[in-house]
């Protein structure tokens, strides 16, 4: 197998899927400026219009890494996609008050904390000199860290996350999606962050022989899980978000969710079916005799397990 192009092969098949999706997404979705009300910010209608719009150019960019040959990079979206999803299905259950509460606390606390890291990093001079900002500026920003710190501990005592800031896991309970964060998030982080496990999970050799971190069915498979995974996110995203789209100024079709039109839009990307994380030859596995797989199956219907797609 080889990563790259739309050829027909496996992995080409799902991105000329995918390519398609993309761009039927692209002409479906319309995105619309919001109204500045400083009295009244609406943050999560920013948020929402925000997220939906830098996943519908991720589509596109995921199409393009594909193209070229690097479509295994596109896995690092995923993480980013999921959180999305997860973020945007919380602030649809928040009332409009508190969804905005907490959006400008959060992101009040990121902003400044992020310019007193510069500011410790470059130091005062180059800040002033070089880069615009009155002296005292900063110690003026990092002043209201107190104050931004009780807000968000009252808004945390009203809904009951632990720590300063509401953690992805606690999102993903209550929005009932716990089990999709466990299998994607700590996984899909490799991409993104130092893991020994991602760095022995790319290892290839055999004993006694030689090892070589680059594996091109590997890559293949990479690839393929993000593709797969890229639009049931998406798509998840813009289900979460369908009753703040209007809120949000972004402009579906009036029969967008409904089932004809998903089943529609998904049909050729749902009959390449699903894309594991792990594949079994990670683990030095390979594909039983049919015979095998019926004691297994026998097996586990004896214990009472379901019989179910693991992916």
């Amino acid at each position: 197998m080889a990563e790259g192009g739309e050829d027909g092969s496996g992995i080409g098949t799902r991105l000329a899927a995918l390519g398609r999706f993309a761009s039927a997404i692209r002409e479906t979705v319309r995105f619309g400026p919001l109204a500045w009300d400083a009295d009244l910010p609406n943050l999560r209608g920013l948020t929402v219009n925000n997220c939906l719009r830098r996943q519908t150019d991720a589509l596109q960019g995921a199409v393009a890494l594909g193209r070229a040959g690097h479509g295994h990079l596109a896995v690092s979206l995923v993480r980013a996609y999921l959180e999305e999803r997860l973020w945007i299905a919380l602030l649809s259950r928040m009332s409009s008050s508190d969804a905005n509460s907490l959006l400008l606390a959060m992101g009040r606390w990121d902003a400044i904390r992020s310019l007193v890291a510069q500011r410790d990093y470059v130091g005062d001079r180059v800040m002033s000199l070089d880069l615009w900002y009155p002296p005292g500026f900063v110690d003026a920003q990092a002043g209201t860290l107190v104050q931004i710190r009780d807000e968000l501990r009252q808004l945390r005592t009203a809904w009951g996350w632990q720590g300063t800031l509401p953690s992805t896991a606690w999102v993903a309970n209550e929005v009932g999606l716990r089990d999709e964060y466990e299998y994607l998030h700590s996984a899909t982080s490799r991409a993104v962050h130092f893991s020994a496990g991602e760095v022995l999970r790319r290892c290839w050799g055999a004993p006694g022989g030689i090892l070589v971190t680059e594996k091109p069915e590997f890559r293949d498979h990479i690839a393929e899980f993000a593709y797969d995974q890229l639009w049931r996110q998406h798509l998840g995203t813009l289900v979460e978000a369908a009753e703040l789209l209007e809120e949000a100024s972004v402009a579906v079709p009036g029969s967008f969710f409904s089932e004809d039109d998903r089943v529609e839009l998904t049909r050729e990307l749902q009959a390449l079916g699903k894309v594991p994380l792990v594949h079994a030859h990670e683990w030095n596995l390979q594909p039983p005799p049919l015979g095998t797989r019926l004691a297994w199956a026998a097996v586990l219907l004896s214990h009472g397990d379901g019989i179910s797609d693991p992916t």
